[in-house]
């Protein structure tokens, strides 16, 4: 088996055939638990090593990046929108419209999407 190294973890890999650059190491014991987590993979005393905390390193990244481009389409359009809209808004509305925002903000701390005020629609 063929595999790529970056940053000490495997980024490229081929079961058959050759990648220019590459190192040959024996194939990892479950092929299917390495193709969908390949790079939580290190060599390690010349065979791949899975590393769990390298693993929920990059879950963690994932969700964040997916949390992003939700807080990028479900809050930021309505944050984002002029003065003519913000002044049809209660007192109310404009404080959990405000909590709602700083919650967004913070969503790659707490990893969890914040729920949308009922009444944004």
């Amino acid at each position: 088996m063929q595999i790529m190294i970056e940053n000490g973890y495997v980024s490229s890999y081929a079961f058959e055939g050759n990648i220019v650059g590459s190192i040959e190491v024996p194939d990892p014991p479950d092929q299917e638990h390495f193709k969908a987590h390949y790079s939580a993979y290190r060599v390690k005393d010349g065979v791949l090593a899975y590393d769990e905390k390298q693993n929920k390193e990059i879950e963690r990244k994932a969700l964040c990046e997916e949390l992003r481009q939700r807080r990028e389409t479900e809050c930021f359009s309505y944050i984002n929108r002029g003065q003519p809209w913000y002044d049809r808004l209660t007192d109310e509305q404009k404080a959990e419209l405000s909590a709602w925002y700083a919650d967004w903000l913070k969503v790659t701390d707490t990893l969890t999407a914040p729920e949308k005020p009922s009444w944004l629609y």
